[in-house]
């Protein structure tokens, strides 16, 4: 098992991962969204791998507040192959993306998660989390 940076190559079971997410990109757009993030100290994309093969993924990108000495660091998406949940791997990823915001000297950790994904946002709790609801999100792209 590893966790490491993301490539093209995973492009295939990451899309896998986020059409269980209720998402549905196409390849192209992953290859693109990963190809944008080489190099990117404040967007990264990790695996967890196990025998060669991609079962989690989570993206996170680093956010400064500019009346704080620290950052934060939003988990943007966070998804695990069903038939690994059994074996903590979104609790090693979640406790690696910690691991990183503690690095870059975070203040906290967000995680967007849709109210309408139960277990996630149980997982989330679990992990020592706290609801807010004081978000306000405007939409501009609209998914078909």
């Amino acid at each position: 098992m590893q966790i490491r940076n993301a490539t093209y190559r995973d492009a295939p079971a990451i899309k896998l991962l986020m059409e269980a997410l209720g998402c549905k990109p196409t390849l192209s757009i992953l290859i693109n969204q990963l190809e944008m993030s080489f190099g990117q100290r404040d967007h990264q994309i990790f695996v967890y791998e196990t025998k060669k093969e991609v079962v989690g993924f989570t993206v996170i990108n680093f956010l400064p507040q500019l009346a704080s000495e620290h950052q934060m660091v939003l988990i943007t998406a966070l998804s695990v192959d069903e038939t690994a949940k059994d074996h903590g791997i979104d609790k090693i990823l979640e406790e690696y993306v910690t691991v990183e915001a503690r690095k870059r000297n975070c203040a906290r950790v967000l995680a967007l998660c849709s109210a309408c994904r139960e277990p996630a946002s149980r997982f989330y709790l679990q992990q020592g989390y706290r609801e807010y609801s004081e978000y306000f999100i405007k939409n501009l792209v609209y998914e078909k």
